[in-house]
């Protein structure tokens, strides 16, 4: 097992964990607000470096749906959203297998842009709008993450496995990034009780792997369930690496 320090260098426009607040302007409302969360959730990092570009996950967003029983007969499907590269890499990693595992990107530094998206369009004569898939405001704000942002997270492989130098994420695949990887020499490790994990972790994945967590702070929630929520931890029980690195994993 080995162990990396990643950085992922943004090269492209990340539209990614968006939050849609009300948009009011001089007492009247002008559609909706989209922020991106500063932290990136470390399934659509792993699906970036297994070279996924399409599968549930990505292709039919509307299947998330299925987890809310007054939405399920919007879903053309009763299976609901699969992540089977993830499930299949989780356990290879957890059986000791070739396989890797990305912890939730950090941020480091960033650029933020913001610019404006429309659902209307014109006629001769009119203004008009054309149904859309979801439901959308005629006018919507977008904020994203620009080149020059830095984000950093911890990767873990075991046996024959390469990792990628640059990867694709977020909507439309925008999230264009390079890393560069460092690998930790690992000359200590201690287990210690009761210690705050070095970066945001999955709260899922850490159980998964048989870790008990004491206290969590949630820094970030996507809509579906299976996906795991992403926090501060501190953990009842951790290999500490180095008397500095504490993560979820033995």
């Amino acid at each position: 097992m080995k162990l990396y320090k990643a950085n992922f260098y943004l090269q492209g426009v990340l539209i990614f964990s968006t939050e849609v607040r009300p948009m009011i302007s001089a007492g009247n409302s002008m559609g909706s607000y989209i922020s991106p969360s500063p932290h990136v959730h470390n399934y659509p990092v792993m699906y970036g470096m297994l070279g996924k570009s399409a599968e549930a996950y990505f292709v039919f967003p509307s299947l998330q749906y299925l987890d809310y029983p007054e939405r399920r007969g919007r879903a053309k499907t009763s299976k609901g959203l699969q992540y089977t590269s993830i499930r299949k890499l989780l356990e290879d990693f957890k059986k000791g297998k070739d396989s890797f595992y990305s912890f939730p990107l950090l941020p480091v530094k960033f650029s933020v842009s913001s610019f404006l998206l429309s659902a209307e369009s014109w006629s001769y004569a009119l203004l008009t709008r054309s149904p859309t898939k979801n439901v959308f405001p005629r006018i919507t704000s977008y904020s994203a993450f620009m080149p020059g942002s830095q984000f950093t997270t911890y990767v873990v492989t075991q046996g024959n496995v390469k990792l990628p130098e640059w990867i694709r994420i977020g909507k439309k695949r925008w999230g264009i990034f390079k890393v560069e990887y460092e690998e930790v020499k690992i000359n200590k490790v201690e287990k210690k009780k009761n210690e705050l994990t070095s970066i945001p972790i999955n709260y899922k994945d850490a159980e998964f792997f048989g870790f008990k967590i004491s206290t969590f702070s949630k820094v970030l929630e996507t809509p579906n369930v299976e996906e795991g929520i992403i926090g501060w931890a501190v953990l009842e029980e951790c290999e500490v690496i180095n008397d500095k690195i504490c993560l979820p994993i033995r």
